[in-house]
């Protein structure tokens, strides 16, 4: 399977799985929300979640696993999420915006990070990594 096809169904799987989870959270901590409301907060977390950080980290992560190892990969993945994440926070920050408790939603979204990421690795299969060109 081609790399980008890779890379699009695994952020779309996640987001439709992260979507279903935070709508059954949201549902246990808010019962007074109607569906529309429901539906709408979890998809719009669950994009940030998936695809404004999770998306570049997974497609990071799968360029470098051509040439890398499952660790460089995974890290290389990890730190474009932290520094997504560190640019949207600094830019809200900036812009005025209150971003009270900002920091609380780090762990999580580092999860669905990795676990895309995973996702993405198993979905491509293992392949021998490419070697580098020797001069």
């Amino acid at each position: 399977m081609p790399l980008g096809a890779v890379w699009f169904v695994t952020v779309l799987t996640m987001w439709v799985v992260t979507t279903a989870v935070l709508a059954v959270m949201i549902a246990a901590t808010a019962p007074h929300d109607t569906a529309g409301q429901l539906a709408t907060t979890a998809m719009i977390s669950a994009v940030f979640a998936c695809i404004v950080v999770g998306g570049p980290a997974t497609a990071v992560a799968l360029r470098v696993r051509r040439t890398c190892g499952l660790g460089k990969a995974t890290l290389s993945g990890l730190a474009t999420a932290a520094l997504i994440m560190v640019f949207v926070w600094s830019y809200l920050e900036a812009s005025g915006t209150s971003v009270t408790g900002a920091w609380g939603v780090a762990a999580p979204v580092f999860v669905v990070a990795l676990v895309e990421i995973g996702l993405a690795f198993a979905v491509r299969g293992r392949r021998a990594p490419i070697p580098a060109p020797e001069e």
